[in-house]
């Protein structure tokens, strides 16, 4: 019996990823809904390959271009509410890819109607953890990362206890920029930024990754996923990108999970859960173990994992803020309005802001208007820092 399976933005780098596996895994899964932002030339050609019960594009001025581009039998959705509905519909797993906050409401739709979400968006846990919890206990949904490293820490705990674990380490590739000055970096382009030397990503978690921000939001959502505090969870640099992830146990025993640098692993690894079944994706070999390094990182040198941190430390509206307002930074970047070191000390700024609302308990942003009403607010004041010079 074939499994149902939905892809939410799956125009993106790890839509890409999962299509390349569903092609050798066709007389397994059953599309149910597809989405994007408005990439209608490529939703166009996967909707007429794979034949969708529904696709959904968040662009609502290309509804009628999609539509021209597709079988009439297949339901056409737009706009973040098109979006929603497709999440709405049942399915037994579903890629959540969606780049951003934008991803949150559909997420949270998807973990009402479905079985198993494989989540590729950080920045909905890091913004909602509490919230992403919570509703997928109440709804019997398991939450699979399919990042590199939170599904390496997923693996190795699975059917762990997490009363018998005592650190967990995400590793970091560093990024293209590791070994740089600050003086090497202050004349950085968006070009050079999302030029990773292992991993091929979208821009925004290139950026991240550059800045090392990726890392700070994954201390935050590895906290949330994993119920560690975040002094139990530890980030070491490792250039290869062979380890991905390393769990310490209360008995002195370390465990980890190493693979060559591919997001097709996890993903099929979320796809098969909870079986691991054989596939032609280019398996590791003890060569590929030789000359690995390891090195723990001094935090204190980046400002983006003390912001992480802190913003974790604090709770409430803080995580919702980092994420918004790096959010907005990295986008200002790519668009050439600042320079690469501006970027973390944009997000610095509005955290720093927002020190006097303490009284703002976890509570307050416990559900979806609260979240995405603080979230527009660190916008509106990173947007604000940008046009002001900071």
């Amino acid at each position: 019996m074939k499994k149902s399976l939905s892809i939410f933005g799956i125009t993106g780098s790890v839509g890409n990823s999962t299509v390349e596996l569903l092609r050798k895994k066709k007389h397994e899964f059953e599309l149910i809904a597809i989405t994007c932002n408005s990439d209608i030339e490529n939703i166009s050609l996967l909707a007429n390959e794979f034949n969708p019960k529904i696709v959904a594009i968040a662009n609502e001025k290309k509804l009628d271009e999609l539509k021209e581009n597709i079988p009439s039998d297949i339901k056409c959705l737009s706009g973040v509410e098109g979006i929603c509905e497709a999440a709405s519909y049942e399915a037994d797993i579903v890629i959540a890819s969606i780049v951003g906050l934008a991803g949150l409401k559909p997420l949270i739709e998807s973990i009402k109607s479905s079985s198993i979400i494989a989540l590729a968006n950080k920045e909905c846990v890091v913004s909602a953890g509490p919230l992403i919890k919570k509703l997928s206990k109440e709804n019997n949904c398991k939450i699979i990362p399919i990042d590199s490293e939170h599904n390496a820490i997923f693996q190795i705990l699975d059917g762990k206890s997490i009363s018998d674990v005592s650190k967990i380490y995400l590793t970091a590739s560093g990024g293209p920029f590791y070994n740089f000055s600050k003086e090497d970096l202050t004349d950085i382009t968006p070009k050079q930024a999302t030029n990773h030397p292992i991993w091929k990503m979208g821009k925004k978690i290139s950026v991240d990754s550059a800045t090392l921000m990726n890392k700070g939001l994954e201390i935050i959502e590895a906290h949330y996923l994993f119920e560690i505090p975040s002094e139990g969870i530890e980030v070491i640099i490792h250039r290869q990108s062979i380890i991905h992830g390393l769990v310490l146990m209360k008995n002195g025993s370390l465990f980890g999970h190493f693979g060559k640098p591919s997001m097709l692993k996890p993903i099929d690894h979320a796809l098969s859960w909870p079986k691991f079944i054989q596939n032609e994706i280019d398996p590791i070999s003890i060569s590929d173990l030789n000359n690995l390094s390891l090195e723990i990182i001094d935090e204190k040198k980046y400002k983006s994992l003390l912001l992480s941190r802190l913003a974790l430390e604090k709770g409430g509206i803080y995580p919702i803020s980092l994420n918004a307002a790096n959010e907005i930074a990295v986008n200002a970047f790519l668009n050439h309005q600042i320079q690469f070191l501006d970027i973390v000390k944009i997000v610095h700024k509005v955290i720093e802001g927002i020190g006097h609302c303490d009284n703002k308990s976890l509570e307050t942003v416990s559900d979806l208007d609260g979240i995405f009403s603080v979230d527009n607010e660190a916008r509106r004041k990173a947007l604000e820092s940008i046009e002001l010079g900071f």
